[in-house]
């Protein structure tokens, strides 16, 4: 037999399903004076309005809290190419930084630098960069102190082969089949003294000449001052030598170091106390093999 406690909550469920459509339907607490420990009182709680649909934890987000979390300070995704803007406010207003970028060309006067503005994004990373382009054949160089990502094709990583220019930048680049032409084309001695590669200096003034073909004869043309790569290059000091015929006349007694090279069958010599000249060979006594022009660097 159905219990009278059973048959009266079901008519208060029944009583609140019924509402106008949701809305909140008053229910009176019972008010039976029964004894509770067999018919207890039922208080029922109702809620108004629709109902709220699967239950979330957290605070729920509305039209409203989206609206104030969006304001003008957003300025959505980083550029992809700031170098495209050509003009501090532009470059400005694309979340962008206009900046200063070091420019180098390469001439007989040897390295020449310049400070180029530049439009660089904001959140640039990586080391020291040098790149170049060929721009209508105007070899333009420039030093980033980070690795670009966003020039445009025509742009090139400075390597071994790229153009001269490239060497005068602070990014160290190991070209030592460029140097003759890098130091050779300069004709200043403080600024082949000054030449750097990589930020250290490559080049030396030397006292060169060109002996002419192997002979064995001192053709003693005009010693030639001439910048070339080297090493040792802040020394002042003499090594101890051993040279060939400074016992023979005007050799007798001659303490500075000769070197001597072969180029297309022409021998140069050339003499310096310090510095060394890079690919060229140490004229010693004892070296059958070397060219008996090196007596001639004894005669400047």
């Amino acid at each position: 037999m159905t219990s009278p406690y059973r048959l009266l909550s079901c008519a208060f469920v029944l009583l609140i399903a019924c509402g106008d459509e949701g809305v909140t339907t008053n229910v009176s607490p019972s008010t039976d004076t029964s004894d509770p420990t067999t018919n207890p009182p039922v208080t029922t709680t109702t809620t108004t309005g629709e109902p709220t649909g699967t239950s979330t934890t957290g605070t729920p987000t509305t039209t409203e809290d989206t609206a104030s979390t969006t304001d003008d300070t957003t300025t959505g995704p980083p550029p992809s190419n700031c170098s495209q803007y050509t003009d501090m406010a532009a470059c400005g207003q694309n979340g962008c930084e206009w900046t200063q970028i070091v420019s180098y060309t390469h001439s007989n006067q040897g390295c020449q630098g310049d400070i180029r503005d530049f439009c660089v994004p904001t959140d640039a990373s990586g080391g020291l960069t040098s790149v170049w382009r060929d721009d209508n054949g105007d070899i333009e160089v420039l030093q980033f102190p980070f690795t670009p990502t966003d020039l445009g094709p025509e742009w090139n990583t400075c390597d071994c082969d790229g153009p001269l220019a490239c060497l005068c930048t602070s990014a160290a680049l190991d070209c030592p089949e460029r140097l003759d032409e890098f130091c050779g084309a300069i004709t200043n001695e403080n600024t082949c003294s000054n030449a750097a590669v990589g930020g250290s200096f490559a080049c030396g003034w030397f006292t060169v000449s060109q002996e002419g073909p192997l002979d064995g004869a001192c053709d003693d043309p005009p010693w030639q001052k001439v910048c070339l790569p080297g090493t040792d290059l802040s020394s002042k000091t003499c090594d101890e030598i051993s040279l060939p015929y400074v016992d023979q006349g005007y050799c007798m007694g001659w303490t500075d170091p000769v070197y001597w090279r072969e180029i297309d069958g022409i021998v140069e010599v050339t003499t310096i106390c310090g510095p060394k000249p890079s690919g060229w060979t140490l004229c010693v006594a004892d070296d059958p093999n070397q060219p008996d022009e090196c007596k001639c660097g004894c005669k400047i």
